[in-house]
């Protein structure tokens, strides 16, 4: 019998960052279906990984908003 291991939101967004670069809340959405993305940063950094942010700003029909950038220091 074969088992599958599941990977957890932090295995993806840790996968994500060292593999793809930043991750920003709305990518964690759209892309892995992860909601609260800064509560799992916070996870990460207390286990010891060394995740820095910038701050992004967009346009959208509202105005400008703003939006955290996430990087993983190596």
């Amino acid at each position: 019998m074969e088992t599958k291991t599941k990977l957890t939101q932090r295995d993806i967004i840790l996968w994500h960052l060292r593999n793809v670069g930043t991750l920003t809340r709305a990518q964690a959405m759209s892309e892995y279906g992860i909601v609260e993305l800064p509560a799992r940063i916070v996870e990460l950094k207390r286990l010891g990984h060394n995740i820095t942010s910038e701050k992004g700003t967009s346009k959208n029909r509202f105005g400008t908003v703003h939006f955290n950038i996430y990087k993983l220091e190596v």
